[in-house]
C-alpha cells in the first residue's frame, strides 16, 4: 500500500514536473516570442535611429559638399569668366615749337592722318593753355602750351595754323603786348590729330618783345618784368588763359 501511494506520488511529482517543465519552456517561447516582440520593436529601434544618424551627418555632409564643390566650381568659373581686365593708353599729339609768334608744323598723335578726320567739336574737346615755368629769368623765353583734350572715343582734327589760332599776352594793366596776328609767321593751317580720349598740343614760344604791326618795322621793344596773362583763343572753341611773370633784370 505504501508502495502504491509512494509510486503514485512519484507520477505526480513527475506529471507536475513535466508540466512545470512544459510551462518553463512554454514561458522561454513565450519569452522567446515575446522577446521576439520587444526584440523587434527594440531592434528596428536602434535600427532607425542608426539611419536617422546616417542620414543627419552623412546626408548633410555630402549634399553641402556636393553643392559647395558645385558652387565653388561655379564661383571659380565665374571669376575666370569676368576676369580680365583691359586698358587702353594714347600717346599724346604735340605741335611744333614757334618763335615770335610763328606756327611750326605740328603733328597729331598716334600715328593718325588729320586729313582723314573730322574736325573736333566744342563738345567733344577741352582746351587748356599753360605754360612752362612760372617765372622767367631774363633772357629766357616763355614757352606757352595749348592742349586739347579729347573726351570722347572717336578721333578729331583740330588746326593750329595761325588762322584758326590766335595768342595774345598782356600786361597786368591788360594792356596788350603781343599778339600773334602781328606779323605772323608759319603756316595758315597746322591740322593735328587728336586721338580718341587722347591730347594733341601745340607750342608757342614768346620771344619777350612788344609785337607790332609794321611788319617792316622790326621787332618792337622788350617787355619789361612782371606779371603777365597768356590767352589762347581757337576758332569754335571757348579761350582759355594762363598768367607768368617776367622776372626784373
Amino acid at each position: 500500500m505504501l508502495l502504491l501511494i509512494a509510486l503514485i506520488l512519484l507520477l505526480v511529482f513527475w506529471a507536475l514536473r513535466s508540466g512545470g517543465g512544459g510551462g518553463d519552456d512554454d514561458p522561454a517561447g513565450h519569452d522567446d516570442g515575446a522577446g521576439g516582440g520587444p526584440a523587434e520593436s527594440i531592434t528596428p529601434g536602434p535600427t532607425p535611429s542608426e539611419s536617422l544618424i546616417d542620414e543627419r551627418p552623412g546626408g548633410r555632409d555630402e549634399s553641402p559638399s556636393d553643392d559647395d564643390t558645385e558652387d565653388g566650381s561655379g564661383d571659380t568659373e565665374g571669376a575666370n569668366g569676368d576676369g580680365g581686365t583691359g586698358t587702353e593708353a594714347t600717346d599724346p599729339g604735340v605741335g611744333g615749337a614757334d618763335t615770335g609768334g610763328g606756327a611750326a608744323a605740328g603733328t597729331g598723335g598716334g600715328g593718325l592722318d588729320p586729313a582723314a578726320l573730322s574736325e573736333c567739336v566744342p563738345a567733344a574737346v577741352s582746351l587748356s593753355l599753360s605754360s612752362d615755368a612760372n617765372d622767367y629769368a631774363p633772357g629766357e623765353e616763355p614757352e606757352l602750351l595749348l592742349t586739347v583734350e579729347n573726351t570722347s572715343d572717336t578721333a578729331c582734327r583740330v588746326d593750329f595754323g595761325h588762322e584758326a589760332l590766335t595768342v595774345t599776352v598782356a600786361d597786368r594793366a591788360d594792356d596788350q603786348v603781343w599778339s600773334s596776328d602781328d606779323c605772323p609767321t608759319g603756316a595758315g593751317s597746322i591740322p593735328a590729330a587728336v586721338p580718341a580720349n587722347g591730347t594733341a598740343t601745340h607750342t608757342v614760344t614768346w620771344d619777350r618783345r612788344h609785337s607790332t604791326q609794321d611788319c617792316d618795322g622790326g621787332a618792337g621793344p622788350e617787355a619789361a618784368g612782371g606779371t603777365y596773362l597768356a590767352e589762347a583763343e581757337l576758332a569754335g572753341h571757348p579761350v582759355v588763359q594762363t598768367p607768368f611773370s617776367l622776372d626784373e633784370d
